[in-house]
This record gives C-alpha cells, sequence and structure tokens, in this order.
C-alpha cells in the first residue's frame, strides 16, 4: 500500500506552500515560543513540526494532519496501555488551522528512523551481525506485548473506533469495527478473485478458508504501517525505541502486524529484471529480496516472542495464519490516498505484488 510521494504534502491536501507559515505561526501563538521549526523526519500524511520549550531542552512533536488522516485519540491511548513507552503520549490541541487541519501534540520519541540506517550489505561481520539480532529481538519483544495477559486483556467487545456498521465474519472477530478490521472477511474475498495470477488468488482463498474455521482467537491493537520509516532504534545498537504514525492502527487480530517482520529481513531490489522478458530492461520487475542468515534471525523472532509471552506457544499456527492474512490485507490492497479498496495489479504495483510473492512464498 505505497503512496505517491511525487508531491509535498500542502499540494496533496490541497493547501499552498503559503499555508505552512500560516501554520508556523498559530503553534507558535500555543506555545508562545518562537522555536518552532519543521522536523527532519516527515511522513506522507501529515506535516511535523519541532517545538522547543522556553527555559528547557525539552522537546515535543506537533504534528498536522488533514481530516482524512486524523488521529483516533482513544487509538493513541489503547497503543500507550498495550504498548507502554513504545507508544508516543498522544493530545489534541485547540487551534485553527487552515483547510481544517488538526493538530496533536506528541512526546519525542528517542532514536532515529530504521529506514535511515538499515543496510543491505550482502556480508556482515560480528557487529552488524550483533545489531541486526537486537532490532529481530526487541522487534518479537513489541510484538509480545499485546498478547493478552492479566495485566494487558484482549479487547472486549467494546468498540474502540466504530468505523463500520456492518460486520461480515466470525463472532470473536466482531470486536474489528475499523476500516480494514470490520472488513477482513470480505476483503480476503476479493483478493481471492482479484490478484493478478493463480498461486496468489489460491493462497488468498486458503487462508481465508483456515481463518473462518478458527472459533476463538484474540484481538488486539495492531500498529497500522508497520514499515522501516515508523520504527525507530538506538542507532548505536539497532535495539528498537519506539513506533509513530499510529493513525492507522486498528483492533485486529492478534499477529496481523507481522509483515513488518519481513521489511527487518530483507528490501525491495528495484532493478531487477524479469525471466519471462528476454529483451527486458533491468528496471522490468521489482523484487523483495532476503538478506544474509535472514531465516536465522526468522527463527530468533519466534524463539523470542514465546519466550516473552509463554502462553501463545500453544497458537503458533493461528499467529502465522494472521501474519499471512496481514501480509494479504497490506500487500495486496493499493493505498491510493488512503482509499486501499483496489486489488493491487503487476502493471501499476509492482512492489506489492513483489511483497507478497515473497512474504507468502508464492513464486
Amino acid at each position: 500500500m505505497s503512496p505517491n510521494l511525487q508531491t509535498n504534502f500542502w499540494a496533496r491536501v490541497g493547501l499552498r506552500d503559503s499555508d505552512r507559515d500560516v501554520c508556523v505561526r498559530a503553534i507558535e501563538r500555543v506555545y508562545k515560543v518562537s522555536e518552532v521549526e519543521e522536523f527532519g523526519d516527515q511522513g506522507y500524511c501529515s506535516f511535523t513540526l519541532m517545538v522547543t520549550l522556553p527555559s528547557s531542552e525539552h522537546s515535543l512533536i506537533v504534528q498536522l494532519r488533514p481530516r482524512q488522516h486524523d488521529l483516533d485519540l482513544n487509538i493513541a491511548e489503547e497503543a500507550r496501555k498495550t504498548y507502554g513507552n513504545l507508544a508516543p503520549r498522544v493530545r489534541g490541541l485547540d487551534v485553527r488551522l487552515p483547510g481544517g487541519l488538526s493538530a496533536f501534540e506528541m512526546e519525542l520519541v528517542d532514536g532515529v528512523p530504521l529506514s535511515k540506517i538499515k543496510s543491505t550489505a550482502s556480508t556482515m561481520d560480528e557487529e552488524y551481525w550483533m545489531k541486526k539480532v537486537k532490532l529481530v529481538e526487541s522487534f518479537a519483544s513489541f510484538i509480545a506485548r499485546a498478547w493478552p495477559s492479566p495485566s494487558n486483556p484482549a479487547v472486549s467487545s467494546r468498540r474502540i473506533r466504530a468505523d463500520s456498521l456492518v460486520f461480515d465474519g466470525p463472532g470473536w472477530l466482531s470486536p474489528c469495527t475499523g476500516v480494514v478490521g470490520a472488513n477482513i472477511v470480505p476483503k480476503l474475498r476479493q483478493l481471492a478473485r482479484e490478484l493478478p495470477d493463480r498461486g496468489l488468488r489460491l493462497r488468498a482463498q486458503e487462508t481465508l478458508e483456515s481463518l473462518l474455521r478458527i472459533t476463538e482467537y484474540p484481538v488486539v491493537l495492531n500498529h497500522g504501517d508497520l514499515i522501516p520509516s515508523n520504527i525507530l532504534v538506538d542507532p548505536e545498537t539497532w535495539e528498537i525505541t519506539g513506533l509513530v504514525d499510529w493513525a492507522e492502527a486498528e483492533v485486529l487480530p492478534f499477529g496481523t502486524c507481522l509483515y513488518g517482520l519481513e521489511h527487518l529481513l530483507g528490501s525491495i531490489v528495484d532493478h531487477y529484471p524479469s525471466p519471462s522478458l528476454i529483451y527486458a530492461s533491468p528496471t522490468s520487475r521489482p523484487k523483495f529480496v532476503y538478506h544474509e542468515r535472514a531465516e536465522e534471525l526468522r527463527r530468533m523472532f519466534w524463539g523470542t516472542l514465546v519466550g516473552e509471552a509463554p502462553e501463545l506457544n500453544r497458537s503458533l499456527g493461528e499467529v502465522r495464519l494472521m501474519r499471512d492474512v496481514g501480509v494479504l490485507l497490506w500487500s495486496g490492497y493499493a493505498w491510493d490516498e488512503g482509499r486501499i479498496d483496489r486489488v493491487v495489479n503487476e502493471v501499476d504495483d509492482g512492489e506489492e505484488i513483489a511483497c507478497l510473492r515473497a512474504f507468502l512464498g508464492v513464486a
């Protein structure tokens, strides 16, 4: 579900570049300070400012968001309850901004985006290997925090976010009321009909049938865009220090966000010739390539996950199934400015198709 990055934030939300200055001045008035500057790491669906408070070295983040990509403060609170200090504290600001933009204050989470330091070296020395191990183990610890326990029960039938009034699926999925969660079954059915080759369609159908056979399984808050740019790490050790951009987070089956592990084990290679085209250019088809010792790291992930939450050992088959559900839902639909309703195809969505084939083992 990769977005189009050809336009800047202001153009994407129908505003002018000059509206940036209007927004900065408005935030300066909120905090009564002049040290408000553009943050170095920007997302696609928001514009982020850093505010340095007076007489203090303490800084915080203010994120400006259009209505269609608003943050749900109930979701932000649930993220803190579930994942602790790996999710930032968030509060809404009462400020009028151009174009109906909303402003949200967040604590500044330590670390740098993994996308800025992730290496694709073909060989790894001991230092690099230990960083990869720390990255994968800390990712497993993050995922394990959501497994239900006495101190962190599974989400009940209460609604954290009620985006949909229509539900189609087994009863244990009923707490999943978000844009994706309320439509898991129909979305998988659509993928089983419309994915661009028989192997992928068959995998989607098998995944759907396996899902429908389950009678009970925990649903928890899942991060909705678990990619390297949203994963913050210690630059020296690569231990995960926080996760940002919870705007797409939803209550979903535990493990739905495990597609994120694949992005720690490999990366997209854009210049990869298509074997079906004898005279293909080097840019004919992107491919997802796993890095050296990826399978060893994958085993470490599962071992750490079970070590952190021993109770899930009895449900590993279901956890792996939910990982496949997440792969299909996340890479099987094009982003299309957040609509997420078009099944990917070979012509327009090469990276998503590459991820589907690699993550699901479908040639």
